[in-house]
């Protein structure tokens, strides 16, 4: 996020700095002038926050590409819009502060002068101010909504639209607030591009044409629930299924009122034959999902999408995987039997908490086997977790580290590595599936 933010930021700020008096950039200046000048700043810092918001739900191959991922350009796309919501908040105190402060008898009352304007347009600036409180109001109420994790995932994606509504109300409120012949200068044309481009994208989103390129009518041609309880789904993409590499994952819509979510495509790409999901029931969603689904079901298959890129088959490599987190590697797997097995020495630590969960999947210690891959299985209730030296002895030799697994487990794990055993932190290849 700072290669992108930080720079956009900072060019916010100069640009603003340029505008102001000495009195202002030194801090010197009355209050209620100094409150002016930071309102300005912080409205363009929260419009321009938010139109990298909407450059991030655009979901651009080459913005996914740079950020090393979908899943990594979401989670961006989550704390750029808590520092958007801030940014906001700040930006309405600083409106509301002189009247609180005068009531308070802080500051002294204060007569506006009103400045003259063309016809019609105090009533445009009365109209923008009125809406840029609204915006206000939807940005932190959708805000808050976002980070409760109680709130489904069906609701959440309802309530999500409504930050295009909120982009487009800020940016009529930005432009039309562009005062004193601000709007011929380039701040002033920097916030007026950030508005435009952010408002198409606003519309476009609005319209559900994001990811539209990317979608493919699909059918599902098998369903199965292993004895582990996961969901074991085959989906026929059609024809137009451009191909994956292991490691990526697509976005399924099975129900239009729920939406897309997003699958780890658990199979290797041959062409004719159908995608693999491995799904466990772990949210209001997912648990119900084996009942509801069928063969011959018509569905949606967006993608693919991912950047978890297992490198040279020649590399000595480290992969570690949780529960479910295990499906990411058998496409690889199987791309690796299908090849002659891996020319690189491949240690592969695969954790499962109860003898039910080391089932899934069927047949992996032949397929590590077929693949080359030293399997090392541990079941938590008879065994015990694996201890971060038991995978740190063979972290030196490698070329990386590959994880999917509990969020919590990566914190720690990597954290060890990186004290203990020298593991730089580009090393450790993480596929983050938290897109709330």
């Amino acid at each position: 996020m700072k290669r992108i933010a930080l720079p956009l930021s900072l060019l916010i700020v100069v640009l603003w700095a340029a505008l102001q008096p000495m009195e202002i950039l030194s801090f010197s200046a009355p209050f209620l002038t100094m409150r002016k000048a930071l309102t300005v700043l912080t409205g363009a810092l929260a419009l321009g926050w938010m139109g990298f918001c909407m450059v991030l739900a655009l979901r651009p191959a080459w913005l996914e590409r740079q950020l090393g991922g979908l899943d990594k350009l979401f989670r961006i796309h989550k704390w750029a819009g808590i520092g958007a919501v801030l940014l906001v908040i700040a930006h309405w105190l600083l409106i509301l502060s002189p009247r609180t402060l005068m009531a308070w008898g802080w500051v002294e009352k204060v007569v506006r002068n009103h400045r003259p304007h063309g016809p019609g347009s105090e009533s445009l600036v009365g109209l923008a101010k009125e809406m840029g409180e609204w915006s206000a109001w939807i940005m932190i109420i959708l805000g808050i909504a976002a980070l409760l994790r109680f709130v489904p995932y069906g609701w959440f994606r309802k309530l999500h639209k409504g930050f295009p509504i909120a982009f487009l109300i800020g940016a009529f409120h930005s432009v039309i607030m562009l005062r004193d012949g601000m709007a011929t200068t380039p701040f002033g044309l920097m916030v007026m591009a950030i508005a435009l481009a952010g408002s198409v994208i606003a519309v476009q989103s609005l319209a559900g044409m994001i990811g539209h390129s990317r979608r493919h009518a699909g059918r599902i041609s098998g369903v199965t629930v292993t004895e582990a309880g996961v969901l074991d789904l085959q989906v026929s993409p059609g024809s137009d299924w451009p191909g994956h590499k292991a490691g990526q994952f697509a976005l399924l819509t099975l129900d239009r009122q729920e939406g897309p979510h997003p699958f780890t495509i658990a199979s290797d790409w041959k062409p004719g034959t159908p995608l693999r999901f491995a799904i466990k029931p772990l949210g209001d969603y997912t648990r119900t999902l084996a009942g509801r689904v069928k063969v011959g079901d018509a569905l949606t298959v967006e993608g693919p999408y991912g950047r978890f890129d297992f490198g040279d088959v020649a590399e000595e490599q480290v992969w570690v995987a949780g529960g479910i987190g295990v499906a990411l590697f058998l496409a690889r797997l199987e791309s690796l039997a299908a090849s002659g097995g891996a020319q690189g020495k491949v240690h592969f630590f695969f954790s499962v908490k109860s003898a039910a969960e080391a089932t899934f999947p069927v047949g992996l210690e032949d397929l590590c086997r077929r693949a080359g891959v030293d399997l090392h299985l541990r079941v938590d209730d008879i065994d015990g977790q694996f201890e971060s030296g038991e995978i740190g002895q063979f972290v030196r030799q490698a070329r990386g580290v590959w994880f999917c697994g509990p969020p919590g487990w990566a914190r720690m794990l990597q954290r060890a590595l990186q004290q203990d055993h020298g593991l730089l932190p580009a090393r450790f290849h993480r596929e983050v599936f938290e897109f709330r």
